[in-house]
């Protein structure tokens, strides 16, 4: 970080960062900046209007980490009103961040997946944000393994099942047609009908992008409030 950067910090006005701003698709981006030491968490964006942070990751905290802690945000809005300044509230103090553009290739391969686990874990508004920018994270969300003991997700008539009692608000899903994304609008919990004779939901799904939930899916992960769940077959 520079001097002055810090000269900011430490007089207690926003600090003045550089940053990077991917504009992978239209209405969805992702701003890419260093994190002041004292490591403050986003909170919202205060400028420009117009703009809604969806979620975040901070990577290079580790020890072995080189380049020094990162900030991601996935920010919904139009991303050409960021391209002179944009302020990031935080608990500690705001950021004015001065982002230029950049590809897609800023991103590391590690900053993907934690990228991906954030909006994987991002709540019913970040379905579509997800699907937006579903080309950046695509690799490592495919790469998500399941655990053995994760419920599986079956195709019977009339539509999808899923094991256990969890309610998800969203499911991630990949069919012979590709990669989709649906709401769950209604599950119905029943027991005792299905071979392992644990207890299941018959879930009603609204499709929010990408392809129509048909089909047993080769790959699919349960959203929830509090993160995700790659799910069996």
């Amino acid at each position: 970080m520079n001097a002055a950067a810090l000269s900011g910090l430490s007089s207690g006005a926003p600090a003045s960062l550089p940053g990077q701003l991917i504009e992978a698709a239209p209405d969805a981006c992702v701003l890419r900046f260093p994190l002041p030491p004292s490591l403050p968490i986003p909170l919202h964006v205060s400028a420009p209007e117009g703009l809604r942070l969806v979620t975040w990751a901070l990577d290079g905290l580790g020890a072995g980490a080189t380049e020094g802690p990162v900030c991601l945000l996935v920010l919904e809005g139009d991303g050409a009103a960021l391209r002179d300044s944009v302020t990031v509230a935080t608990h500690f103090r705001d950021l004015a961040v001065q982002p230029a553009p950049a590809w897609a290739d800023a991103l590391s391969a590690a900053e993907r997946i934690l990228l991906a686990r954030a909006l994987l874990s991002a709540g019913t508004a970040g379905l579509a944000p997800l699907g937006r920018l579903f080309g950046l994270v695509e690799a490592a969300i495919a790469a998500l393994p399941a655990a053995e003991d994760a419920p599986d997700l079956a195709d019977e008539d009339g539509g999808w099942s899923l094991g256990g009692t969890a309610v998800p608000h969203g499911l991630l899903f990949r069919t012979r047609a590709g990669w989709g994304c649906a709401r769950v609008a209604r599950s119905r919990l029943r027991f005792g009908n299905h071979p392992s004779k644990h207890p299941r939901q018959n879930l009603t799904l609204e499709p929010v992008w990408g392809a129509p939930p048909e089909g047993l899916p080769e790959r699919s992960y349960a959203l929830s409030a509090h993160g995700f769940t790659a799910l069996t077959r």
